[in-house]
């Protein structure tokens, strides 16, 4: 396997451990914020993991909070969140804007 590979199936097995059923299917996203508001707590829940993991910025360095992957592998990334049918665990102006 390719270090491609290696990484599609290790984002595969993470996403399906840590993304919450409840957000598999269409709904409303976070917009995070200091006062941020969850319409379910899996949203919550999928923030925190995928914050942790530093998937919120996914191509960002890891020294400024997010999650140091190159574009193949963010690529990688964003088609297996489109497979299971993840909403995204974040919606930013303030990342869109940088």
């Amino acid at each position: 396997m390719t270090n491609l590979e290696v990484f599609r199936q290790e984002t595969k097995d993470w996403l399906e451990i840590n993304c919450p059923p409840e957000m598999r299917k269409p709904g409303d996203v976070s917009w995070g914020g200091r006062k941020a508001k969850f319409s379910h707590p899996d949203q919550e829940i999928w923030l925190q993991r995928m914050g942790e993991k530093g998937w919120t910025c996914p191509t960002w360095p890891k020294e400024y909070g997010g999650g140091g992957l190159s574009k193949e592998e963010n690529k990688i990334l964003q088609e297996e969140l489109f497979a299971m049918g993840a909403r995204p665990a974040l919606a930013s102006f303030g990342i869109w804007m940088l």
